[in-house]
């Protein structure tokens, strides 16, 4: 019988890594004979790209950039070979991320810009490569992505005409766009794909304040105005939802240079890392995360295994340190949920005993059935 053993992601104080590794020894402690495959998993801090390495390879490029407050960093991405193409995989969490928000005023948020992720599309373009993805997580960073496009040669200008300057939120005081110079840069050949990375979803922290209503209000409002500025100059068809993440999903500047954008990172990965394809050669399937509710069910490894499981007919089984029966019709996701009823003031030790006992009881379980 052949498991396939698929952690999704977990709190900072946890490795997926060594959950990964304690339901293995739960397994194979209950069938010795049993073939066991890991799904990589990484708890670097370069995320997807991290991942991406780990199963493809590829070399990593280091390069200066400013994080989404101004502040001169060093970050870098992967060039790695997809399709015999050489492509390169940047993450934004490191330069627009929830963790770089901790300790920053209202003030501080409402002025933060995305424009640290151009300089490492720009980076990558004038490096040759025609092949990028990004990674685009959560964020506290709330330019509507203008930022981005102001690092690749977008002019934006005030509405008093006045060029508004880098370093800056340019959503604050757009009031038109010239992409010309863009356009120029990425001409045809150069194809975008950004990942949307729900499996990062953070809850801010007591340290990170929200914008307040007005702050977001003003900026949606301003994204929408820009917007359509910008569809009837350049015939594009984006249509931001006032009221909503818009204007922190930076999605919709990528629209504006014809990127393709998907919703799941992991199911971009396992695609072409050849991940599908272990998928569909198991047995059973051994999910965990932290918490099962409505807020994680969209968790992108969970999401994406537990649907290709069920439409290969494969048992699925997800443990957890908890669950909260909110999730309705989406429960049916998953054959069976495991809790170990951890809490957070657990130690390591015991959470990673816990899940091997429980992998343990579950294989047994099934035994018992056979």
């Amino acid at each position: 019988m052949k498991f396939i053993i698929a952690p999704g992601k977990y709190n900072n104080h946890v490795s997926s890594t060594k959950i990964s590794q304690a339901i293995y020894n739960g397994i194979s402690h209950a069938m010795p004979e049993a073939e066991i495959v890991t799904m990589p998993v990484t708890d670097s801090k370069y995320g997807m790209p991290a991942l991406v390495a780990h199963t493809l390879g590829g070399h990593w490029i280091e390069m200066p950039y400013f994080d989404a407050f101004w502040n001169n960093k060093k970050g870098r991405y992967l060039i790695t070979k997809i399709d015999s193409q050489d492509t390169a995989i940047i993450d934004s969490e490191q330069v627009v991320g929830v963790d770089l928000a901790k300790n920053k005023t209202r003030d501080q948020l409402f002025h933060a810009t995305s424009y640290g992720i151009g300089e490492f599309i720009m980076d990558a373009v004038t490096s040759g490569l025609k092949n990028i993805v990004l990674c685009l997580g959560k964020t506290a960073v709330a330019d509507g992505g203008l930022g981005v496009l102001q690092a690749l040669g977008a002019r934006i200008y005030n509405e008093t005409g006045e060029l508004i300057p880098e370093g800056e939120n340019p959503l604050i005081d757009a009031n038109r766009i010239d992409m010309e110079d863009v356009y120029e840069l990425l001409g045809q050949r150069t194809k975008i794909t950004v990942l949307l990375n729900f499996s990062s979803e953070h809850k801010l922290r007591d340290t990170v304040e929200y914008l307040n209503e007005a702050q977001e209000s003003f900026l949606g409002d301003n994204l929408v105005y820009i917007t359509e500025k910008m569809n009837q100059k350049y015939n594009l068809d984006i249509h931001p939802m006032p009221h909503s993440d818009s204007i922190k999903t930076l999605a919709g500047a990528f629209a504006m240079i014809n990127a393709h954008i998907s919703r799941s990172s992991f199911e971009w990965v396992a695609k072409v890392t050849g991940m599908n394809e272990t998928i569909h050669s198991a047995d059973i399937i051994v999910m965990a995360t932290d918490k099962i509710s409505i807020d994680t069910i969209n968790d992108d490894v969970l999401y994406h295994i537990s649907s290709l499981s069920n439409s290969e007919q494969i048992p699925n089984f997800v443990l957890c340190n908890d669950f909260i029966d909110d999730f309705q019709d989406n429960k049916q996701l998953f054959t069976g949920i495991f809790s170990t009823r951890m809490t957070e003031l657990d130690d390591e030790t015991t959470l990673l005993n816990n899940y091997e006992s429980v992998a343990n009881q579950l294989i047994r379980t099934l035994l018992t059935f056979q």
